[in-house]
């Protein structure tokens, strides 16, 4: 058979054909392999993240409950303490009737010897009438300002709950960012939120209270111990003569007390807190100087470091205790009277963090 040119032609073509359908059918289904490999990957990645941001909603939720237990603590206190209010109010009006028939009374022994007799008696009454209502009026004080310090002790854990709080809605933000992104990484995450959460470590309130409580049960009812914030207040007349840093005998037995008290607390405390306990000494304005002395300064350091060696010698570990001297420059009272400086001299004992 003869071939022409177009048998030649279709001949040398159709191969040609065949290969390049080949090659494009080999290269979708290559792209096609690819396609669904990464679709693969991603879904998984996204499946991890979702699971890291639902955990960081539960502990948000977790928080949010502590929040609401604390802040009803906080409710039910204040309305005690109103309570509380109303009642010293009451007796108040009582006293001041009582002193008003007290006077009147004064006044109408004066007329018989007969009437005075009766008017004495009945004056007497009053007075031990008057001592009942004195005793309830000091008691309901002293409740209203033990609920005064438990107020001030929620409020600084309600703040600071709303802090972390914050920080960890600050977090999540970030973390849905950079999943919106496909640059998160899970490692990271979980060290940003356990470096979130080590915070909670670092809070003392809880012991701080049990530790002034403590100290107050142990020393008893003085009316010039008082508790501002968190640090305990002492007259230096406690633990030292005018001009001396001496511990006296009284004040060496109200140590020992808060030696004991503050070993108990100690082994409450997590090892993970550094705790210290920080010794403050103060002075009034007068100045000083004679032989040991050359300032206030001088002595207020002196005394609390006196009370830091009495407490090391109490067993009480030397790296869990400052000194610090502060003079005349840090007062309660910037005044010049004797009332003043009086109050100025102190001892401040503070439970706080290194």
């Amino acid at each position: 058979m003869r071939l022409t040119r177009k048998n030649i032609y279709e001949i040398n073509i159709w191969p040609g054909f065949v290969d390049i359908l080949g090659t494009l059918l080999i290269v979708t289904i290559f792209t096609v392999l690819i396609s669904t490999i990464t679709q693969i990957y991603f879904n998984d990645q996204l499946e991890v993240k979702r699971g890291e941001i639902s955990n960081l909603d539960t502990q948000i939720s977790s928080l949010i409950g502590q929040l609401n237990l604390v802040t009803s603590e906080k409710n039910d206190l204040e309305e005690k303490n109103s309570k509380l209010s109303k009642q010293i109010g009451t007796l108040k009006n009582q006293k001041s009737e009582l002193e008003k028939e007290i006077s009147k009374n004064d006044y109408l022994l004066k007329i018989t010897e007969k009437e005075k007799n009766t008017l004495v008696t009945e004056k007497g009454d009053l007075l031990d009438s008057l001592k009942e209502k004195n005793t309830e009026l000091n008691n309901a004080l002293k409740k209203e300002e033990e609920n005064s310090l438990e107020i001030y002790e929620l409020n600084r854990n309600v703040k600071k709950l709303n802090n972390k709080l914050k920080d960890l809605t600050k977090l999540l933000e970030i973390v849905e960012e950079k999943d919106k992104k496909n640059k998160i990484k899970i490692e990271n995450l979980g060290k940003k939120l356990n470096q979130a959460l080590a915070g909670k470590v670092q809070q003392l309130t809880e012991y701080q209270s049990i530790f002034f409580r403590k100290i107050k049960e142990a020393i008893g009812d003085r009316e010039d111990l008082k508790v501002s914030g968190d640090r305990f207040i002492f007259p230096s007349e406690l633990f030292f003569q005018s001009g001396s840093d001496v511990l006296e005998e009284i004040g060496m037995q109200k140590l020992v007390k808060v030696a004991n008290s503050l070993k108990q607390i100690s082994k409450k405390i997590p090892k993970k807190i550094d705790w210290v306990l920080r010794i403050d000494g103060h002075t009034d304005k007068v100045p000083i100087k004679n032989e040991k002395f050359d300032s206030n300064w001088h002595l207020s350091s002196s005394r609390a470091i006196n009370i830091v060696k009495f407490l090391i010698s109490k067993e009480i570990p030397p790296n869990r205790l400052v000194a610090a001297g502060f003079g005349e420059y840090s007062p309660l009272i910037n005044e010049n009277s004797e009332n003043a400086f009086k109050k100025n001299r102190r001892i401040e004992i503070k439970l706080t963090t290194r």
